[in-house]
């Protein structure tokens, strides 16, 4: 199957206010590839507690600081680290002026996100 190559640019990423700390910069979705996906998010504060059922994610911290609470252990990561999820852990992010690149492999689908109550 022959797929074209695409090439999206900031300036047209699709901008999603996730929560009150964090917003996403979409760039290519399910809709593009059902194998992968990438955002950019801008994180300060609290990303609240949730779980991808069958997609890894990779965090990688372009600036700033990320903790990082999975399945109950914190780790911090600070420019240029990145943290790789599993599918199945639960994971609690906080962002001090974060800028984060995130892939999600299978793409990332809302449905197979649970949160924490």
């Amino acid at each position: 199957m022959s797929m074209d190559v695409r090439i999206v640019n900031a300036a047209d990423a699709r901008d999603i206010p996730v929560d009150e700390a964090m917003t996403v910069f979409e760039y290519f979705s399910e809709s593009d590839s059902r194998q992968v996906s990438l955002v950019t998010a801008e994180l300060d504060g609290l990303h609240s507690n949730r779980v991808n059922h069958r997609s890894a994610k990779l965090y990688f911290v372009i600036s700033g600081k990320l903790r990082v609470n999975a399945d109950g252990v914190e780790r911090e990561a600070g420019p240029l680290s990145g943290v790789l999820v599993p599918p199945g852990s639960w994971v609690e992010l906080v962002g001090e002026s974060a800028k984060i690149l995130i892939i999600c492999g299978p793409a990332f689908n809302l449905a197979d996100e649970s949160f924490a109550e």
